[in-house]
């Protein structure tokens, strides 16, 4: 059930994302204004690939959101894992066409949710602020560029996936996380791999005293160290074929 959004809660919290920190006093109050909280269960679907968009923008308060899909052969593929203060729906904002991907919650989820028609009535009134929502999107788009198609052995890509996760995918650059609650099996969709692969991946950079593994959980020991392994292509590693 979605319920009014406590404004003064929500701009102490969403301060720690580095893009809505950055925007105006204005923006950052339309954002909210009109914002509701929708709560999720874990497993329950924000919204589903091809679904119209019925609300500008969502930001994650508490939980985990995963924007997946499914491949041709049925293989779950997932784009990315959104942790708290991270801002997605941006494309069909700017679009005006359907979601992509499915928005599925990986645990019990708050989700912030910026109704499409007031948002975008504001900025039409207000259309110096259409440069901010483009600067969410272009940050997004920094990333992607630095993981697509990215050469190496398994166990450098892995690091810097697990690098840009601390870094909130660009979103707390200044404050990044040491510890990230995320699967193999997340990480192994993600990557375009198998499970076998990434606990191998994971063992070799543990190994390397980059990381500690939990449950369902990563403790990373050093960002610096971690980003140096990810530019590093040793010599005796082969580039590893996708599917692990």
């Amino acid at each position: 059930m979605d319920v009014p959004a406590d404004s003064d809660f929500l701009l102490t919290v969403l301060d720690r994302d580095e893009w809505f920190s950055s925007c105006a006093v204005e923006l950052k109050q339309a954002l909210i204004r009109d914002a509701r909280m929708h709560g999720l269960l874990a497993g329950e679907a924000m919204y589903r690939d091809g679904e119209q968009a019925r609300y500008a923008l969502f930001c994650v308060i508490e939980g985990a959101i995963r924007l997946s899909s499914a491949l041709r052969d049925g293989t779950p593929s997932l784009l990315v894992y959104l942790e708290p203060c991270h801002w997605f729906g941006d494309i069909s904002l700017i679009d005006g066409r359907p979601y992509i991907r499915d928005a599925i919650a990986d645990m019990d989820s708050q989700i912030l949710c910026v109704p499409m028609h007031a948002f975008t009535q504001w900025l039409d009134e207000h259309p110096r602020y259409w440069r901010d929502i483009a600067r969410l999107s272009i940050n997004k788009l920094r990333v992607a560029y630095q993981v697509i198609g990215e050469p190496g052995a398994l166990h450098h890509r892995l690091a810097r996936r697990l690098w840009l996760m601390a870094q909130g995918f660009g979103s707390r650059t200044q404050n990044p996380s040491l510890h990230l609650s995320v699967s193999q099996e997340h990480l192994a969709q993600m990557m375009g791999s198998t499970r076998q692969s990434i606990n191998a991946a994971l063992a070799r950079l543990e190994g390397l005293g980059l990381l500690t593994q939990g449950y369902k959980s990563i403790e990373l020991c050093n960002l610096t160290q971690l980003l140096n392994h990810a530019n590093r292509q040793d010599v005796d590693d082969a580039p590893e074929r996708s599917g692990g």
